[in-house]
């Protein structure tokens, strides 16, 4: 389901991601941008990643991470952060994925947390030694999500983490 005509939905895709960048690099010093893959259009994802790797190959505060797999992970001070769109696998496979995959970062940091969206809605799942969060979602409601009965909120949150004591707001 889409409002228009898809080059105008490219541009759109592309402004407002370049808009988000921009505003971050304006509070802090360096920016990690990860597009993740998922079930809804894996084409536009691979594009989109490689748009804004050349976008801010000569930004030094950027990283792109335009790798085509479908999980992440990166730290910050004591924080692991694990990124994966949710859709491939179960919510409550993905500690076990992610320390199996990223022993170094998991031995390493105190705080751990791993962040979904597919399901569009919020759902905190507390394992041990992580947190498993999927996101609700920013657009409203479309055809598919009407005729299926899904009524997900819109909602956007943001994520304060310390460097050694974890999520703070």
């Amino acid at each position: 389901d889409a409002d228009s005509r898809f080059p105008k939905m490219v541009r759109v895709a592309i402004r407002a991601i370049r808009h988000q960048v921009n505003c971050i690099l304006k509070r802090h010093q360096n920016v990690r941008l990860i597009i993740e893959i998922g079930n809804h259009d894996m084409a536009s994802a691979i594009w989109l990643m490689e748009c804004f790797a050349m976008f801010y190959e000569n930004e030094p505060r950027v990283t792109v991470d335009n790798s085509p797999r479908p999980f992440h992970c990166f730290t910050f001070g004591q924080n692991m952060i694990g990124t994966h769109h949710g859709h491939s696998v179960k919510l409550a496979s993905l500690p076990l994925l992610f320390a199996t995959d990223w022993p170094e970062q998991w031995g390493e940091t105190k705080h751990r947390s791993i962040h979904t969206g597919h399901v569009h809605h919020d759902h905190v799942k507390e394992s041990p030694g992580v947190t498993v969060e999927s996101h609700g979602i920013l657009p409203p409601q479309d055809a598919y999500a009407a005729h299926h009965g899904y009524r997900s909120k819109q909602s956007m949150k943001a994520i304060v983490l310390h460097k050694e004591f974890g999520e703070v707001a």
